[in-house]
């Protein structure tokens, strides 16, 4: 499927390469086009437009983004690898599509691990140019990661039936990803493996009951029109997941522009968090009162079943550990920088609160 992918994404490339991409040294104006996997809608997306106009404003035009939006460039699970090649110049890298080539950026997406999206994403993108481990993956890649970026907390959406607890789950088929594949079988459920751009069509056909999703997103992909019931488990976030870029194109730009899109991508872990964060309280206040007579039910999972789902989870920082010492990679090392730096995070919000808030 990924050839597949792939030999469409060169075909739009050919067809699209001459009245949108001038990718050399010497051109003054970069119009660079960036792989997307979902709609222009949303937290992520908006700051992504952010991201985008910043860029050209402060190149003074040197620098255009061309959006390919709801994997219209090339599939979400081939944009690593177009991006790598060149047949896109930008785009959403997310690892969980390719574990075999980020294990170690994998551990960003270990359930129950992370609360905060401003916390997680300032976490990763520090650790990222601190850790030679990380570093090497992107590069053998031919990419580089100019921004991690974040779903947000993981949620469980539910088409009919409201889950709250372990025994609610036995049977039920949901579609997972990533570590809460194997949390959600050790909870009794059945994972079901279905790209995201599917799920609502998933979710209508009764394909599946259910799927780990995303507050602001249920509203952005119009989830809400299928399902009925979100449990906030708040399991950890998809962390390992961010805007890539094709490497030598990178490396060959002018400094003064290179300069620009690290600043301008590092501002816009701010802007995406405090979006996603607002987003998020809207999203809810929205779906709970009714979209086009649509009513959202949220449920809370008690302390109790919390742990035991938690303690179901543990497993994935095991084998984690075991296949990093496997690979040669000193994974106590690498798990206590990765502490301190979050620790560092943690600390600013609870002293000074978000970048954004009023001082």
């Amino acid at each position: 499927m990924l050839r597949i992918a792939l030999c469409g994404a060169v075909a739009l490339t050919a067809f699209f390469a001459t009245p949108i991409s001038i990718n050399n040294a010497e051109a003054k104006t970069y119009t660079l086009r960036y792989a997307d996997i979902g709609p222009p809608r949303g937290p992520r997306a908006g700051a992504l437009k952010w991201w985008a106009a910043a860029l050209e404003e402060r190149s003074g035009g040197d620098i255009k983004i061309k959006f390919f939006w709801s994997q219209s460039l090339v599939k979400g699970a081939a944009t690593m690898k177009a991006v790598g090649a060149g047949l896109a110049d930008t785009g959403s890298i997310i690892g969980i599509y390719t574990p075999a080539e980020f294990p170690v950026w994998n551990y960003a997406n270990t359930p129950f691990l992370h609360s905060d999206a401003w916390v997680g994403m300032r976490t990763w993108h520090e650790l990222r140019a601190n850790s030679p481990a990380l570093l090497k993956e992107t590069s053998r890649q031919k990419i580089t990661i100019l921004a991690n970026n974040t779903t947000g907390p993981v949620q469980l959406l539910m088409a009919k039936k409201a889950v709250t607890s372990i025994a609610d789950l036995k049977g039920l088929k949901i579609r997972t990803s990533g570590g809460w594949t194997n949390l959600f079988k050790s909870l009794g459920a059945v994972p079901v493996k279905i790209g995201f751009g599917e799920l609502y069509a998933a979710l209508d056909r009764g394909t599946i009951d259910g799927t780990i999703n995303y507050t602001p997103f249920v509203k952005a992909y119009k989830h809400y029109e299928v399902t009925s019931h979100l449990t906030e488990a708040n399991m950890g976030q998809v962390l390992g997941y961010g805007i890539g870029i094709n490497t030598k194109l990178l490396n060959k730009m002018p400094k003064k522009l290179q300069d620009i899109i690290w600043k301008t991508s590092d501002e816009y872990m701010d802007v995406y968090a405090k979006m996603y964060i607002g987003d998020s309280i809207a999203a809810k206040e929205a779906m709970m009162a009714g979209i086009d007579g649509r009513k959202m039910n949220f449920h809370q999972l008690s302390d109790d079943e919390r742990m035991k789902w938690t303690a179901a989870a543990a497993s994935f920082k095991a084998d984690w550990i075991a296949k990093m010492n496997k690979k040669g990679i000193d994974a106590d090392a690498f798990l206590k920088k990765f502490n301190m730096i979050r620790a560092k995070y943690q600390k600013i919000v609870a002293e000074k609160g978000y970048p954004w808030a009023p001082k």
